[in-house]
């Protein structure tokens, strides 16, 4: 178990981040929960799925809708009720760790949940993706733990408060059924469809709530979970701001500390030249955000242009001279660069329950190479694109959910994996 400082949780936003694949919600609303974690003046324990027992009991915590909603909005204490209501819900399983859905500002949803109901506040070192993902059933353990009970709630705002608990609950599935891998599938995937629309219902959650639900036990997290997804993002992030701000070999310098962590880098940037976001066009719809970016790259003279498809999170990436995404779903399209001064300063300005030297080392990380997500990126600013490969879970038990999100796009083909679409960065 290892205690997180608040430098360590700083390093954690910007791993996470890169390692989102552009999505999970964008650094100011990561900065904004560790302000509030701060606040709580509690310490947040990091544990391993390996030392949890069978006795122990976990909940997956979060924030679904839209990115830029949960940004807008935040949850406004809406996590915290969403482990007591599954506590009151599960009064025979006494909850004592949370769980991030995915990879991202997620995280930090479900380290504050951790840190106003439990004590200690116990966060588990998994997550459901090593990425962020755009619906329930894309997630590791979807076919693993039964979704249900799960939990809603919005989050009080603006001029009238509304307050609710939505409790969803389908059949229980056991783990006996030689079927049961895809009814659970199945279930998530109805939770999904049941709740976007209550998410975008406008004047009550208009666009985000919290969410909570998969209760397991330590065994179950140990085989449902893709583990060591916090600390790896906290060791990325630690990396990033020992690099210089002039590295002209950045892609490279990290590939070669990422295949130290046994992951490899494929870039989508020639000569180690940044790419320009040229264009960032974006639709708030059903609990989702819809966002299509354009990047340039000039080497040598010639110009070539990318394509991000984004649906919460990257999915596709396409050259447009070439005819077959550079990158498939659910491998991630990550994004590094430099953050835009007005959004760095922005974020500074709120950390107001951080000291002095913390406010300090949130600067520094700030101010150095950060993982970016969609809505962390201006037009014109610069921006180096790059692919890793996801979870073999992923590829191999979710396969069909994201090609069916990469048929939503317009891409009707099979998966290929990196190593047929790109080349792997030479370390």
């Amino acid at each position: 178990m290892t205690i997180l400082t608040t430098k360590a949780l700083f390093n954690i936003v910007n791993g996470s981040t890169l390692l989102a694949s552009g999505g999970g919600g964008s650094i100011k609303t990561a900065y904004s929960f560790v302000n509030q974690i701060v606040e709580t003046k509690k310490s947040i324990t990091l544990c391993s799925p390996g030392s949890m027992k069978n006795s122990d009991f976990g909940v997956v915590v979060g924030a679904m809708g839209s990115p830029e909603s949960f940004e807008k909005i935040g949850l406004q204490g809406s996590e915290k009720r969403a482990v007591e209501v599954m506590q009151d819900l599960n009064k025979s399983k006494r909850i004592n760790f949370t769980i991030s859905v995915e990879t991202g500002s997620n995280i930090f949803v479900a380290m504050l949940a951790a840190a106003k109901t439990l004590d200690p506040a116990l966060v588990i070192d998994a997550d459901g993706a090593g990425r962020s993902v755009p619906t329930l059933s894309c997630l590791s353990y979807s076919s693993k733990i039964n979704i249900t009970p799960f939990v809603v709630l919005n989050a009080p705002h603006g001029k009238v408060l509304v307050e609710g608990d939505i409790v969803l609950n389908l059949p229980h599935i056991s783990d006996e059924d030689s079927d049961g891998a895809t009814k659970k599938k199945a279930q998530a995937s109805i939770i999904e469809n049941m709740v976007r629309p209550i998410l975008s219902s406008e004047g009550s959650f208009d666009g985000v709530g919290a969410i909570s639900g998969w209760i397991m036990n330590g065994d179950q997290a140990k085989s449902a979970l893709v583990s060591n997804t916090i600390s790896m993002a906290q060791s990325i992030g630690e990396q990033l701001n020992k690099f210089k701000v002039d590295d002209k070999n950045i892609i490279h310098d990290l590939a070669v500390f990422l295949n130290i962590l046994n992951i490899s880098l494929y870039s989508l940037s020639e000569a180690n030249s940044p790419f320009i976001l040229k264009s960032k066009d974006c639709v708030s719809q059903g609990g989702f955000d819809f966002n299509k970016l354009s990047f340039t790259q000039t080497v040598n003279g010639r110009v070539r242009e990318l394509i991000v498809i984004n649906q919460n999170e990257n999915l596709l990436i396409w050259d447009k001279d070439k005819d077959h995404p550079l990158t498939i779903c659910p491998d991630s399209i990550c994004m590094l660069g430099k953050l835009d001064e007005t959004i760095k300063d922005d974020i500074l300005t709120g950390l107001s329950s951080l000291s002095g030297i913390e406010k300090e080392e949130a600067d520094t990380s700030l101010s150095g190479w950060h993982g970016l997500s969609v809505e962390d990126v201006v037009e014109g600013q610069e921006v180096y694109l790059f692919s890793l490969p996801a979870p073999e879970t992923l590829k191999n038990e979710n396969q069909e959910v994201f090609s069916a999100l990469a048929k939503q796009f317009g891409y009707y083909g099979s998966y290929e994996s990196l190593d047929k679409l790109l080349t792997k960065e030479d370390i």
